[in-house]
Order: structure tokens, then sequence, then C-alpha cells
């Protein structure tokens, strides 16, 4: 294999007990990656033809391991990978890897990222965490937790790989009809207890003949054999598909679905009103990516939790209101970007924004005063010290421009991001400094997209317009890389500066109204 640096490994857990989400969900990562210019391998045991085929389909190097129990020799083969490959970064996806398996590879040069779905004390071991619980937006973004990283939230989520193609490309909003008709039951191949079963036994109960359920369990699910006798035998319009592929094809017709806690994250992405069975628990409760107030079951026998389940059911088909809220706030919360933020991060490390305020102005004017700054700026010449600090303090109370500091996981403030003219109802302009010994990593680009974005979720601006002076080529690079495209140049301060525009993304909706107060599930 080619060693083109930047470049990242994935081990990836699989198997016939453990199904292939680790590795579809780890292939929107390894995509996002390769899209910002790496190298991508996956490491991995034995995976079903079809997938091996979108791997390469993807110019995806995959590496067959003889030991794939995530135990100490699936560890020291990995290392032995890794020795080779040299990457950048080691992901690893999947609950069997044990505090042991991530020591053994943190001895070696390349940043360790773990995806977490649980929480536990082997994240210490990692460079990075990534959990793929659906927090709060608000909750948490990305901050340094002891000596790591932790990602989370609905902003990191990561979408499955197979089942979304390109990221950058949102669903429409969905049709929410009357009364709901068509259900999709899909709790993994996991399923020991084979609740899918006892799902499919709720939805029978409710007696409702013009109800059609696919129910997806794909190739390796254990109790195919008693669905199969279910269908016989129950006066129900059931389908069931053993190539997960089909969800889909399926996602544009379900009305509703009934799944796992994971996987209700990815249909918040394409606006499904979703009911989360909680194996663990044995909990049917509706899913609410904003935490709001939602049906809770705690945990019961299994007669009652059918029951209870029948009931949920029954008030989601006849609402179309409720499934309407749950589906606006879904697709809001999981904007389908995530992998991108995640390889965001791990390339420029943990950049968090705050709002500047006085005390930041000595370290503002440093950087506004460095000559690679003056030598492309369009500003006029800065007033002296106390001028700026007067003027900056009185900016920073109007409102009328909005300014941005940027730190890294340390906590050290390395440049800004400024948008003026906030209040004139065009498009406010941006600039951004990047401290001098921080330049040159990609650090921009980051902190230009992460800004922009910040914007963007936080006002009703339809673009952003970015100001340089021909020559400026990092400048350009930076905004290109960020997604802003030339526009009509203009004469600033009697010097010639180039425009470039970023228009409000689609995955990105305009802000709710004030006062507006969402439904409760």
């Amino acid at each position: 294999m080619p060693i083109n640096r930047p470049t990242l490994l994935i081990r990836a857990d699989a198997g016939p007990a453990i199904g292939t989400w680790h590795v579809t969900r780890s292939l929107s990562v390894a995509r996002a990656w390769k899209n910002s210019g790496g190298t991508v391998a996956f490491a991995c045991g034995s995976l079903p033809r079809g997938l091996l085929e979108k791997i390469a389909s993807e110019q995806i190097h995959f590496i067959p391991l003889n030991h794939s129990e995530c135990d100490q020799a699936d560890a020291m083969e990995t290392k032995r990978i890794a020795a080779t490959m040299h990457p950048d970064w080691i992901i690893l996806d999947g609950d069997r890897f044990e505090e042991k398996y991530l020591r053994s590879l943190k001895k070696g040069q390349a940043k360790l990222l773990l995806i977490d779905d649980h929480g536990s004390a082997r994240t210490r071991f990692a460079d990075m965490v990534l959990s793929q619980t659906a927090a709060s937006a608000d909750s948490l973004i990305t901050q340094p937790h002891g000596d790591f990283i932790s990602l989370g939230g609905p902003e990191f989520i990561l979408l499955d790989g197979l089942i979304t193609d390109r990221e950058s490309i949102s669903p429409p909003p969905k049709r929410i009809p009357k009364v709901a008709r068509k259900i999709l039951v899909s709790l993994g191949e996991r399923d020991k207890e084979n609740w899918t079963l006892k799902t499919l036994q709720s939805i029978s109960d409710l007696e409702k003949k013009r109800i059609v359920v696919d129910c997806v369990i794909g190739p390796q699910y254990s109790h195919a054999a008693e669905l199969n006798q279910f269908k016989k035998q129950a006066n129900l319009n059931l389908r069931i598909h053993r190539n997960r592929d089909r969800v889909h094809q399926l996602l544009s017709r379900i009305d509703i679905a009934i799944t796992s806690r994971v996987a209700a994250n990815q249909l918040a992405y394409w606006g499904i009103p979703t009911v989360i069975i909680d194996q663990s628990q044995q909990l049917p409760r509706i899913h609410d990516p904003q935490n709001q107030p939602t049906f809770e079951f705690q945990g019961q026998p299994e007669v009652t939790s059918r029951r209870e389940l029948k009931q949920v059911l029954n008030q989601l088909i006849v609402n179309p209101e409720q499934r309407k809220a749950m589906s606006t706030l879904g697709q809001r919360q999981i904007d389908g970007q995530g992998a991108k933020r995640v390889v965001r991060t791990m390339k420029t490390g943990c950049l968090k924004l705050r709002s500047a305020n006085p005390h930041d102005s000595g370290i503002i004017w440093r950087w506004h005063n460095d000559p690679e700054v003056k030598s492309v700026s369009l500003a006029s010449p800065d007033p002296s010290f106390d001028e700026f600090v007067t003027e900056f303090q009185s900016t920073i109370a109007s409102g009328i421009n909005h300014c941005w500091i940027v730190e890294n996981a340390a906590g050290t403030a390395i440049g800004y991001a400024c948008f003026d003219k906030l209040s004139s109802g065009g498009s406010p302009k941006i600039s951004v400094i990047v401290d001098h010994s921080r330049r040159g990593r990609g650090i921009g680009t980051a902190l230009i997209t992460q800004a922009s974005e910040k914007l963007f979720r936080e006002s009703s601006h339809r673009s952003i317009v970015a100001q340089i002076r021909p020559g400026n080529i990092a400048s350009e690079k930076a905004f290109r890389a960020a997604g802003y495209s030339g526009i009509q140049p203009k004469i600033i301060n009697g010097k010639m500066a180039l425009q470039f525009e970023l228009k409000r993304p689609s995955a990105i909706p305009l802000p709710l109204p004030r006062g507006h107060r969402k439904k409760s599930a």
C-alpha cells in the first residue's frame, strides 16, 4: 500500500455474533478522511462480500486479520500493521477492545481514537474519544477531558456509510401522513432475546389491517426461522429482509420506525419518528434527539412491555402533530456532517470558540500588528493601542460585530474570527487571524468552517462574505477549502479585494422563531 500521509488505520470489530455495524459506521469517517486528502485502510476479520466490494469501490485498502477476537494476539497483529503503515491515527470501533488492547496500541507513534457507545474506564488510554450517545447539542461538543479530547453530542453522530453515500446532501423534510401505515422494525443482528419477534407480536396485537411492516434482520440473524414461522401464522402484512442495504430503499416510505438506541440517531437524520427498544433493560420509549420528556417504561416483564409498546404505537399512529415534531427535531439535530467534524478535529486538534471579551484586546492587538498579517491586510492602519482598546470594547458592547476567540485543548488562544455588520441586513463580513506559531496546520480552514457554521446556527443570515487581498494565497486556499466560492471583486480603501461567499448550507435550517415552544412527546 503506498504511504501517503496523512494516513488512517481503522480497526473495526465485526463477526457473525457482532454484525458489521462498527465497520459501516467507520466507513463514513474513512470517506471523510479520504475526501480531505488522506489514505485509509481497514483492518478486520472476515466481512460479507457485498461490504468488501463497497470498501474496494471507495478505494479503501482492506487488510484481513488472522486474529480478530480483540485479544492480545489481535492487538499485536494490528500493531505490526501500524508499524508498516505508519498511520497518523488509529481508530478503534467496537465494544470488545479492552484496556490492555488500548495500552498496546498506545505505545506506538500513532494517535488513538476510540469510538465509544457506552462510556467506560478504557477511554483514558485514548487520545480522543468519540461518544455516539446523542446528548443535547449544547451539552458537549468538543472539550478536553483529562489527557484526551472528548467529542460528543448530535453534531458528531456518524451515519451508516452503507446507507448514506454522501453526507453533504441532506434529505428533504419528511412527509407526515395523517395516519401512519408503514412501520420499519430493525433491531440489528445482535438481537439475542428476539425482541424483533416480540415487537412484531405487539404490532400484530394492534389489529390494524392497513399496517405494512418491513422487518430488516441482516444475514446473520439467529432467530430467522422463528420470524418466518410467525409470518405464516400472523394476520399481519409483513415483509422480512435479510439484506441491510434494503433499509436505504425503504426510508422514504417509512412512517414510524422501531429500532435500537444507536440506530435511532441514523433514522433521525431522515426525519423518521422512532420508538427505541432498549434491549438491556427492555424499555420501549419514543426517541427524542433533544432530550425532551419522553415515554419511559421502567424494567418490567415481557408481557407488560409488549402492552406498553402497543399503547405507544396506537398513540403515534393517529397523531401526525407528534410525529411531525419528532421528525423536525431529529433532522435539526442530526445533520449528517458528523464524520467531517470528527476528521477536522483529528487533523487540527480540539478547537473551542468563545466570545471575545475586553481582556482579549491585548492579544488581538498583537495579532493585528503581526508583520505578516499587516502585509496582506485590507484595513486602514490600526490606531494606537489605547485607541484600539477603546474601539474594541465599544464594538463588543454594541453588538454590531461578533468576535470569537478560538482556543486549543489546553485553553490557549490561537486565533480569532470576527463577523462585522451583523445588523445591516446584508451578508456579514468575516475576518480571521491565526497565531503565527500555529499556521500551516489547517487550523485556518477549521476555524473558518467552525465559526461560519456557528454563525449560521445562531442567526438567520443567508450568506457570509470574505474579502482578501490578491496574492494572499494561504487565506484564499483556506476559505476555498472551507466551502467559500469566488464572487465579484471589490475596491476597499483604495485596494482591490477578492471576494468569496459561503451560502447557508441546507443542512443548517433557519432558527426557530422567538417564543417557539417545542411540543413535548
